[in-house]
């Protein structure tokens, strides 16, 4: 048996470790290098556990992506409220500060 921790874990230990040794301890390209690392461990962790929450999303993207492009108005109306859920979902993947708003 194989006891090894799941894939959002160890994305999370290579992005603090990133954050917490590697960058503190470089300068200059190199750390930004660091960074724009730790933040792409985040984003894939981010879109693992989306995934993983909901299985079957990227045929129902697909078929949406068809039925815009053969859209009416009516259907375009009905979509806008999914279309700016989806935005917000891919944000809270890439970007979630973006979703936050200032008080």
């Amino acid at each position: 048996m194989n006891d090894q921790p799941p894939p959002v874990e160890l994305l999370d230990a290579m992005a603090r470790t990133l954050t917490n040794e590697v960058i503190p301890a470089t300068e200059g390209p190199a750390q930004h290098s660091a960074r724009v690392v730790a933040n792409l461990c985040r984003i894939l962790a981010r879109e693992l556990q989306e995934s993983a929450a909901e299985p079957g999303r990227a045929e129902a993207v697909s078929l949406l992506d068809q039925r815009l492009r053969d859209s009416t108005e009516a259907f375009d109306e009905e979509t806008l409220p999914l279309l700016m859920a989806d935005v917000e979902r891919r944000l809270a993947i890439s970007r979630p500060e973006y979703l936050t708003r200032p008080s």
